[in-house]
């Protein structure tokens, strides 16, 4: 049984809490393959399938980065991070201290985080996009793997971003927190 038939059969509460679902997947009852995330309380569907320009492009964006991140940072896949008591994100991409736990990692703690997206990017601009900046990420990339393109948001201020520019495959764009880190789409092969 999915995660949505228990709530619909009344064995899972409406709205949870971050621990809730950690408990909830440690017991069996959500499966770990299951792709959802919690927002403000409520569980989201993810996609459960990624179409292969979105797979392609997070494999080549994960490879870049752990050849070029410094060695006190980690690069996270698809992790839960957890910004607050009722949400719990799984981002394509996130890299924040190694020495800092999933379930410990906030927000401010995030280095640079990107969503990849093909069919998603409404969501991960309008969505995403106001709840990373309401809980402090500095660095958020949505790179488009069907236009080649990043957008980048920057300086969150009262749940927005106030900074936010869109770079083409031929632009070079760097990391607010990884200086001397480039990236350009066109040379990621």
């Amino acid at each position: 049984m999915t995660v949505f038939q228990n709530i619909r059969k009344g064995l899972i509460p409406a709205r949870l809490t971050v621990d809730e679902v950690f408990a909830l997947t440690e017991s069996g009852v959500i499966a770990e393959s299951e792709n959802i995330e919690l927002i403000d309380g409520k569980i989201v569907p993810m996609a459960a399938a990624k179409a292969s320009a979105h797979e392609r492009m997070k494999s080549r964006l994960i490879e870049w980065l752990v050849m070029r991140k410094p060695r006190e940072l980690g690069v996270y896949a698809e992790s839960s991070l957890a910004l607050d008591a009722g949400t719990l994100v799984e981002p394509d991409i996130a890299v924040w201290p190694r020495d800092l736990a999933s379930r410990d990692a906030r927000g401010p703690d995030v280095v640079l985080l990107i969503e990849v997206a093909d069919s998603s990017l409404s969501y991960d601009i309008h969505v995403k996009a106001p709840l990373y900046a309401r809980y402090g990420v500095r660095d958020y990339w949505v790179v488009d793997a069907v236009r080649q393109t990043i957008r980048i948001h920057r300086a969150p201020e009262d749940g927005m971003f106030t900074d936010v520019e869109e770079y083409e495959a031929h632009n070079s764009v760097a990391p607010l927190l990884l200086p001397g880190i480039t990236l350009r789409l066109d040379t990621l092969d």
